[in-house]
């Protein structure tokens, strides 16, 4: 293995294939005490510093402790500058919640490479376009895992992507020319680490990419920087730290998805000991949090509902968990009552995305009906507002639903490759127009009404499917909901409820009794009624909306058919 000096080839020098931010925008939250200016690698090198022989990663098989973490995931950045990951490089990864990830995160982090997380349900077809879009370098993938074998698959796809330098394989074998075993860099690294002395990365570098939706199409791929990301995540791991010393974080979500990827944030910037499942499994989740005395736990909440109705959950003990984190998707009034009367905590009701991170937020100071009801206030410094979605110009006032707009210090710096479409996100002011719609109340809580595309037209009455999902997941025979619009030639659409039962199907006719009862105006009470075992998820947790809306349009279309027929 050699030392390859950095790359200068097509595409230019590394600084000019990311956007940066203007001095002036930079200057605003340096000056603001926002952004700490630092990097991830910088501010974990402090942490290690203050605790070296605690423990921070702990798995079903072995223990780190800090000084272990960055001993490896140093030894690892030299074994990767070796091989020809240069500052600039992306480097896409596709692993479980494994204890490389973390070491990956930290590793690439110090040469000034780019992550890109890449999920594990991808098959070949999503893999190669991915790869292909992002123009990826570097890939990093298991042998195997769940019996599909990554590395060969891999392997296949090296032909087509002709930026595709190297292969680096996780719990393997290196199978031939450009390609590296994970563990082998690791140990040929360590005597190497004078490597990682010609490399500075920068805090306004760009070090994270991941995607907002599919794989064809149109791909939106988020940039973040240091700043953007780990200012917000300093504070947050100190904040956690500060009201729970004894704190033990265990998510629920893959690492490849954004909410699961920044744990490591937490347990490196906050030093929080972590416990990780490679994968999420109810019953796994119950026996760590109970053998590691887990007192935070997080994911979204198909998670938390997979817990909490696991068939042996009261064989479990649970009672360290102080805290539930629920964020990736809506967060029903009926989950967080069902949280508070499992751990007697407030969960936290979070609104945000890839773009922004953290938006609003609930607090556990916060009075109940706000913690039900809403997704809260800004957080670290965000800012608010709602606007009119076919005038921008136009501020709304309280109660009144319109486009949600963040402004703040962990907004993204761009789309990977679309200027076009960055632009058109956002305003001179630092406004990003986020596309998703909702209200703020009197006290200035934002209340989430769901994305412009799901909002459904009857009639010349917009309906929100969230409100109608939240009043029917609190109806006893309700594990799930997923509310759609059902094409209709009289009015445009109807309601649809798409239904996982709790204690076998019912009538229509008994849904409408509920919601007779709770005082619901006629037009938002469900017309059409579909059962299903479970609902389509996408690879982060969230209920395919998509995928339930074709499916109404279908089932429409076979039902006006029939009736022609």
């Amino acid at each position: 293995m050699t030392d390859h000096p950095p790359r200068s080839d097509a595409k230019g020098p590394a600084s000019d294939r990311y956007p940066r931010f203007s001095d002036e925008y930079r200057q605003r939250w340096v000056a603001a005490g926002s952004w700490t200016d630092k990097t991830l690698h910088e501010l974990f090198d402090e942490v290690v510093a203050e605790g070296p022989d605690d423990i921070a990663i702990t798995t079903p098989q072995r223990r780190y402790t800090f000084g272990e973490f960055k001993e490896i995931s140093d030894s690892l950045a030299a074994g990767l500058r070796g091989c020809g990951v240069n500052p600039g490089d992306l480097v896409s990864v596709q692993l479980p919640n494994w204890p490389e990830m973390c070491f990956l995160q930290i590793a690439l982090s110090r040469i000034g490479a780019v992550i890109q997380p890449l999920h594990l349900v991808f098959r070949e077809r999503e893999m190669r376009s991915l790869l292909e879009f992002c123009e990826t370098d570097h890939a990093v993938v298991p042998e195997s895992f769940g019996d599909y074998p990554y590395a060969e698959v891999m392997r296949g796809l090296r032909g087509d992507l002709p930026r595709l330098r190297s292969l680096i394989v996780a719990r393997g074998e290196a199978g031939g020319d450009g390609e590296f075993s994970l563990d082998a860099l690791i140990e040929e690294g360590r005597s190497h680490k004078s490597r990682l002395d010609e490399v500075d990365p920068a805090p306004d570098d760009v070090f994270y990419l991941n995607f907002t939706s599919g794989t064809e199409g149109n791909p939106k791929g988020f940039l973040h920087t240091h700043n953007t990301l780990v200012s917000l995540f300093k504070m947050a791991a100190t904040a956690m730290k500060s009201m729970d010393p004894d704190m033990v974080n265990l998510a629920c979500s893959p690492m490849t998805h954004s909410y699961g990827h920044f744990s490591t944030y937490q347990c490196a910037l906050g030093r929080i000991p972590m416990a990780l499942v490679d994968r999420y499994r109810p019953l796994e989740v119950l026996k760590l949090i109970e053998s590691e005395k887990v007192t935070a736990i997080s994911g979204t909440p198909a998670h938390m509902i997979g817990i909490l109705d696991h068939p042996d959950f009261d064989q479990y003990d649970t009672s360290s968990i102080k805290s539930a984190g629920v964020g990736g998707a809506r967060s029903s009034p009926e989950l967080i009552d069902r949280i508070k009367e499992a751990w007697g905590c407030s969960s936290g009701n979070t609104y945000g995305m890839g773009e922004t991170i953290m938006h609003t937020r609930t607090m556990g100071w916060d009075p109940e009906e706000k913690q039900r009801d809403t997704v809260g206030k800004p957080m670290f410094g965000a800012e608010l507002k709602i606007v009119d979605p076919k005038d921008r110009s136009r501020e709304l006032p309280a109660n009144e639903v319109g486009e949600i707009c963040f402004r703040g210090p962990t907004l993204f710096v761009g789309y990977h490759k679309q200027p076009e479409l960055t632009a058109a996100t956002r305003d001179d002011e630092g406004w990003f127009y986020t596309g998703d719609l909702g209200f703020t109340d009197e006290d200035g809580y934002l209340c989430f009404a769901g994305r412009a595309k799901e909002v459904i037209n009857r009639g010349g009455s917009k309906i929100y499917p969230k409100e109608i999902e939240d009043l029917l997941s609190s109806y006893e025979r309700v594990s799930d909901v997923a509310v759609v619009g059902w094409p209709d030639e009289r009015l445009g659409e109807t309601v649809c409820a798409y239904v996982v039962p709790r204690g076998g199907e019912f009538s229509l006719d008994e849904l409408r009794g509920f919601l007779d009862s709770q005082k619901v105006t006629k037009y938002m009470v469900p017309q059409h009624l579909v059962f299903m075992d479970e609902f389509p998820m996408t690879p982060t947790g969230k209920v395919r909306k998509a995928s339930l809306q074709e499916d109404a349009e279908a089932r429409a279309r076979a039902e006006k058919e029939g009736g022609a027929s």
